[in-house]
């Protein structure tokens, strides 16, 4: 195998690592088990009758229907079964059915849902096997998505049980009602783009709430643009909205200004509340965050890391690479190196940074602002982001039912299978 080749396959192995492929939170079809299954047994059969039969196939075959087995109890533990298809099957209805026939309830099923939903996928990234994914709630997409949930919380407690309306005022209900639309038409309709891993996954939790975060708040907001007034009329205690007519979405003065100022339209608020999130995350990167998952100290030692981060998890994705390549002048070799790992300098921090900071507020620019505008272009958005979702999704269920376990084999035999290319 030439050098190049040996690079590709890594390259392959890292990203499959990160898309979960062969581990945490992907399942395989029972009939493709039975069906593989019964081949082998045909084989372990038909070599019995051969009087050329050896231990040495015997224990062979044993082996590969050990690992056939072992892929289907893992991947029925972790989740892959009838009761929770039929469950996310159900959810994706339901969600739909409130979308489009009561609009002014999609709210609540955000807060419920949300609430249940990602609690539960925290739990599994925290017990996540080798390195604790509990930091990826501090992503930008996270952060915004408690913020959202902590503020219809707060308004409907406030709406509900204290019957206080001064606790939150009318013009703190308009900057962050303005901030979120732009973040949720903008950024988190361009996460579903641009993000291979938001997928819809009906049996896997964690999946679907990778989904859920990026694709309900643009949905909840389409609802709070296009139809305020049923939303006003069934929850009159809790959303007010009397500032709909009057919102700008660039600032008077035009849509180029300094960040900060502004504050009078939607892409101001929305630049602000992402460099509320912007600054404190890179202090905390560079204070802590670049170094935790390192296999290696600086002096070569091993690490012992315990903790990921969102900005290793993509760079092991390939984008180590593509900077790599682009900006650094470095060979895929090395990259590989430091993708393998998890060792990224404060250069490789700083673009990543940088392109995110652009892509984000782009996204305002390029995806929020028309979504404001056009409510035909804001529903042909949330059409085409689904149609994303659900091909990503059959994707990942041909690779189940398919190649998967041909993938488990070859890794689990590639020594036997090169001793056999080299007799």
């Amino acid at each position: 195998m030439t050098s190049l080749d040996e690079d590709a396959v890594r390259a392959n192995l890292l990203k499959a690592d990160e898309y979960h492929l062969d581990s945490f939170g992907d399942s395989d079809h029972h009939t493709a088990s039975l069906a593989a299954l019964s081949k082998v047994k045909t084989a372990v059969n038909s070599i019995k009758q051969q009087s050329c039969y050896k231990k040495g196939e015997a224990e062979t075959i044993r082996r590969v229907l050990d690992e056939i087995e072992l892929i289907s109890v893992k991947r029925s533990s972790e989740g892959f079964n009838e009761f929770n298809f039929s469950v996310g099957v159900f959810n994706c209805f339901f969600i739909a059915y409130t979308f489009g026939a009561h609009p002014e309830h999609l709210w609540l099923v955000y807060l419920v849902e949300g609430s249940y939903m990602i609690p539960r996928k925290f739990y599994n990234m925290w017990k996540n096997k080798p390195l604790n994914q509990a930091l990826y709630y501090l992503d930008f997409c996270w952060c915004m998505n408690f913020t959202a949930i902590f503020l219809i919380a707060l308004l409907a407690f406030i709406g509900i049980v204290a019957h206080n309306d001064d606790m939150v005022s009318n013009v703190a209900r308009e900057a962050f009602f303005n901030a979120l639309m732009a973040v949720a038409c903008g950024t988190l309709m361009g996460a579903n783009i641009v993000l291979p891993f938001v997928a819809c996954l009906f049996h896997d939790v964690n999946t679907m709430t990778g989904l859920f975060i990026h694709l309900m708040p643009p949905m909840v907001m389409y609802t709070f643009m296009w139809h305020s007034e049923q939303i006003k009329n069934a929850w009159p205690d809790i959303f007010h909205l009397t500032y709909m007519d009057d919102i700008h979405y660039f600032p008077k003065a035009g849509p180029i200004f300094t960040p900060g100022s502004g504050l009078d339209s939607v892409v101001g608020n929305a630049i602000v509340l992402y460099l509320l999130w912007w600054i404190p995350y890179v202090c905390f990167m560079l204070l802590f965050g670049i170094d935790l998952p390192k296999k290696f100290k600086y002096d070569g030692t091993p690490n012992n890391p315990k903790w990921d981060t969102v900005f290793h998890s993509t760079m092991r994705q390939g984008l180590c690479i593509a900077i790599g390549k682009t900006f650094r002048g470095r060979s895929k070799r090395d990259s590989l190196k430091q993708m393998e790992e998890n060792d990224f300098d404060l250069i490789d921090f700083f673009i990543y940074m940088t392109f995110h900071l652009i892509a984000a507020v782009a996204a305002f620019y390029v995806i929020g602002y028309p979504c404001f505008q056009s409510q035909n272009f804001h529903l042909f958005m949330l059409i085409f982001v689904v149609w994303l979702a659900v091909t990503r999704g059959a994707s990942r269920y041909t690779y189940y039912s398919t190649k998967m376990y041909s993938r488990a084999l070859r890794k689990q035999f590639a020594g036997v299978l090169d001793d056999t290319k080299h007799k």
